[in-house]
C-alpha cells in the first residue's frame, strides 16, 4: 500500500498561537558582508561545484561532482539535452562523445573529447614493450554496406594498456595494439531528420582473441543487434531517455566503464557471460515523458538490475506498486525573467559516475516525478536549473541538486525547489553525501554548502561571477582565509577541547538574483576529542579527513537554519504582515550526526538595506522549531533578514540575509 510522508507545515498552526508585537525597537548593523581576514596556508578543497565544458563540436558538457565521482549532461548550444557516450577505460581517462559525433567518425580526435575534469590525474607515461597485433573493425549497417561507427576496444587481461575509442570511417578501422584478450562494443547511430530522434544499436563481442601474427579481423554487425530494449509504464509516457551501461573488468580488477545512451529505439545484441574477466550489463536508466500536452506532467526514472550478460530479451516490466512519487514544485526569483528551467535527471553506480538527461520546465511550475528502487549498487542523482533560458545554460546560474536521494519505498513526498531564502548551510542529508564538517584525529574538514533552499538536503552552487570569502578560527585565532569555496581541511590541530568559528560572507550580486543576494554567516562549532558515537559517520560515505585511514570520521555539531517562508512561488509575501517558520538542526546524514537541544532563537527584519534591524517575537513551535510574524515593508520592495540560534553544546549561528523575500 502506498505510504503518504507528506510534509505538513505547522507553519499555520503556529502563527494561530503566536502573540506576536510586529512593531519593535530598531537598533543599528553593519552591512551583511564583514571585512577578510589575512590568508594562511589551509588547504582549501574541491567542493565539486558544477562546471561546464565545451567540445568541439559546440556542445557543452554540464558536470556535477569530480573526477569519476560524478554525473555528466551533454546540451546542445540552445541548452536542449544531447544523447552522448561517456567512456571511461581507466581512472587517468575519460571521454564524453555526442550522438552527431557518434554518427560523423571522421571529425572525431580523441584528445579534444577528453575531459580531464572527469579523470584523475596521469601517471607518468611508461613506454610499452609488449608484443602487437593488428587488428582490423569492419563495420556493416542495416543494408549490408559497410557504415560508421565508434568501437570501444578493451583489453581485458590488462585495460590499461589499451585505451582509446577507435571510430570506423567508412566501415573500417585499422589499430596496432598488445596482443591478448579483448573485448568490443560497438555503436550505430543514426538520427531521423524529422523528429530528431536517434536510434541506437550496440554489437557487443566479449571474447576476442588478438595474436602476434597475421590480422585479427572483427566484424560488428549493425543487423546483428536485434533485441530492443523498451520498458512499460503504468500510466501513459514517451520513451525519451535512457542509459545503458557496459561495465569490463580485466583479469587485475581493473573496470572499464561505458555509458551509452537509449533516449531513442535502442537494440543490442545478446551475449553469454564473458570468459576472461568480467563483464557487467545495465539499463541504468530509463526515462518517459507524459504525453505532450498533459496538463499535469508527468515523468518515470527507473533503473533495472544488473546482469553478467545481455538476454535476448530486454522488455521490462515497471512495477506501479514499487515507485516512489515525488510532487515537484519549481519556484521562481523574480529576476529570472525566461520562465524556463531545466530538471536535469540521471542514474549513477557507486560513488557518482553517471550520465543525465536534461528536461526543459516551466517556472514557476510543476512534475510529478516516478522512481523505483535503486538497483545493484545504482542509485539517482537530480539537479534543478531554475533559469535556462532557449538561448541556452550559461552562467551565470543557480544549480539546485540532491546527493543520490534516498530510497524509502513506495512513498509519496512533496518537494519545492528554489523556495527562499537561498542560504550557506551545513545541510541534512537522507542520501549518500560527503560529509562538509567532519574531523578524523588531528584531521578536520570544515564547510558549508553554498546555497540551500527550503529543503534541507538541497546542495545549491552559483555557477558565474560569485563573491565570496572563508574564514575559520580555532579558539580565536584565524587559521584559514580563502577566497571562493567555503570548505578547508585543516591538518595538525590540537585534539583537546575547543571551539571553531566558521565565518563565511557570499556576494551574488553579479547573477541575474532580484533576492538572497548577499549572505553573511558567522558559526560556531564545539570541539571535543571524545565525540558521542551517534555523531559517527557512516562508513561507505566520502569523509575527506579521513584519506586513507581505516577509522571512522565523527562529524561535528554545526547548525543549520531551515527557512520556510509564507509565501509564493516568486518567494514574495503578500499582505501586511511576513510569517517564518525556522527549524534549527545540526549537519546530519540519515540519523548519523549531533541532536542536541536547541536553547534560542531570534528573528530582525530590516527595510533599509541594514542600516537598522527590528527584533521581531519569535516563539517556540515544536521541538527545534520556532514561528516568527512581522510587519512588511512598503510593496515592491524587499526585505533583509538577520536570524540567530543557539544549542546546549555551546554551539551559535547568526545568519544575514539580503533581500530574503519580495514584498507584493
Amino acid at each position: 500500500m502506498l505510504a503518504r510522508t507528506r510534509r505538513v507545515s505547522t507553519l499555520s498552526a503556529a502563527i494561530a498561537m503566536a502573540v506576536v508585537a510586529v512593531d519593535g525597537a530598531a537598533t543599528a548593523a553593519a552591512s551583511p558582508l564583514a571585512p577578510r581576514a589575512a590568508a594562511s596556508a589551509a588547504r582549501p578543497l574541491a567542493a565539486a561545484a558544477p562546471q561546464i565544458s565545451t567540445l568541439p563540436n559546440g556542445d557543452r558538457v554540464l558536470i556535477t561532482g569530480s573526477g569519476q565521482v560524478s554525473s555528466v549532461a551533454v546540451m546542445a548550444p540552445d541548452g536542449s539535452n544531447v544523447p552522448a557516450v561517456r567512456y571511461t577505460p581507466n581512472a587517468q581517462h575519460s571521454y564524453v562523445i555526442p550522438e552527431s559525433v557518434l554518427a560523423a567518425p571522421a571529425q572525431f580526435a580523441a584528445s579534444q573529447y577528453e575531459i580531464p575534469a572527469l579523470s584523475a590525474p596521469s601517471k607518468p607515461a611508461v613506454i610499452p614493450h609488449f608484443p602487437m597485433g593488428i587488428v582490423q573493425i569492419n563495420g556493416t549497417g542495416m543494408d549490408g554496406d559497410p557504415a560508421n561507427g565508434f568501437t570501444f576496444l578493451t583489453n581485458v587481461d590488462d585495460s590499461s594498456r589499451w585505451n582509446n575509442p577507435v571510430p570506423l570511417t567508412n566501415g573500417v578501422a585499422r589499430v596496432a595494439v598488445p596482443t591478448g584478450h579483448y573485448s568490443a562494443t560497438t555503436l550505430f547511430t543514426q538520427t531521423d531528420p524529422t523528429t530528431n530522434i536517434p536510434t541506437l544499436r550496440q554489437v557487443v563481442q566479449l571474447d576476442i582473441t588478438v595474436a602476434g601474427t597475421g590480422l585479427t579481423t572483427v566484424t560488428a554487425d549493425e543487423r546483428a543487434a536485434t533485441s530492443q530494449v523498451t520498458a512499460t509504464t503504468p500510466r501513459p509516457a514517451v520513451h525519451d531517455s535512457g542509459i545503458l551501461l557496459d561495465n569490463r573488468t580485466d583479469l587485475d580488477g581493473q573496470t572499464s566503464v561505458l555509458i551509452s545512451p537509449a533516449d531513442g529505439p535502442t537494440y543490442t545484441t545478446a551475449t553469454a557471460p564473458a570468459q576472461t574477466g568480467t563483464f557487467t550489463y545495465q539499463v541504468l536508466g530509463w526515462g518517459a515523458s507524459s504525453p505532450a500536452g498533459t496538463a499535469d506532467p508527468y515523468l518515470y526514472d527507473v533503473i533495472f538490475p544488473a546482469s553478467d550478460h545481455i538476454a535476448a530479451n530486454q522488455s521490462y516490466q515497471i512495477d506501479a506498486s514499487k515507485l516512489a512519487t515525488i510532487h515537484n514544485a519549481f519556484d521562481n526569483d523574480p529576476g529570472f525573467t525566461s520562465h524556463k528551467g531545466a530538471y536535469v535527471t540521471g542514474s549513477v553506480f557507486p560513488k557518482g559516475t553517471g550520465v543525465s538527461h536534461i528536461y526543459p520546465i516551466t517556472v514557476p511550475g510543476t512534475l510529478t516525478t516516478y522512481y523505483g528502487p535503486p538497483a545493484s549498487g545504482a542509485e539517482y542523482a537530480r539537479d534543478v536549473i531554475p533559469d535556462a533560458p532557449s538561448a541556452g545554460i550559461e552562467p551565470p546560474m543557480i544549480d539546485l541538486q540532491t546527493f543520490n536521494p534516498a530510497y524509502t519505498g513506495p512513498t509519496e513526498s512533496w518537494r519545492t525547489w528554489g523556495h527562499g531564502p537561498l542560504t550557506p548551510q551545513a545541510g541534512r542529508y537522507q542520501g549518500d553525501a560527503p560529509c562538509r564538517s567532519c574531523t578524523d584525529g588531528s584531521t578536520v574538514d570544515l564547510g558549508l554548502d553554498m546555497l540551500q533552499d527550503g529543503n534541507p538536503d538541497t546542495v545549491g552552487e552559483p555557477i558565474g561571477p560569485e563573491n565570496s570569502h572563508f574564514t575559520v578560527y580555532r579558539d580565536g585565532v584565524q587559521i584559514s582565509s580563502q577566497d571562493g569555496s567555503p570548505w578547508t581541511e585543516i591538518t595538525g590541530q590540537s585534539q583537546r577541547p575547543g571551539t571553531y568559528r566558521l565565518v563565511y560572507d557570499q556576494d551574488l550580486s553579479q547573477f541575474p538574483l532580484a533576492q538572497s543576494t548577499a549572505t553573511h554567516t558567522d558559526i560556531t562549532v564545539p570541539y571535543t576529542p571524545t565525540p558521542d558515537p551517534a555523531w559517527t559517520f557512516p562508513v561507505d560515505n566520502i569523509c575527506y579527513a579521513r584519506a586513507d585511514s581505516t577509522t571512522p570520521c565523527s562529524i561535528l555539531p554545526v547548525l543549520n537554519l531551515n527557512y520556510q517562508m509564507a509565501t509564493d512561488d516568486s518567494n514574495t509575501s503578500h499582505g501586511p504582515v511576513a510569517a517564518l517558520l525556522l527549524t534549527v538542526g545540526h549537519q546530519s546524514y540519515g540519523t548519523a550526526g549531533a541532536n542536541a537541544a536547541v536553547t534560542g532563537a531570534t528573528v530582525s527584519v530590516s527595510y533599509d538595506k541594514g542600516e537598522t534591524w527590528t527584533p521581531v517575537s519569535v516563539l517556540p513551535a515544536g521541538p527545534n522549531h520556532f514561528a516568527a510574524l512581522w510587519k512588511n515593508g512598503a510593496k515592491g520592495s524587499s526585505a533583509w533578514l538577520k536570524v540567530t540560534a543557539t544549542d546546549a553544546l555551546g554551539g551559535s549561528i547568526t545568519q544575514t540575509v539580503a533581500n530574503a523575500y519580495t514584498i507584493g
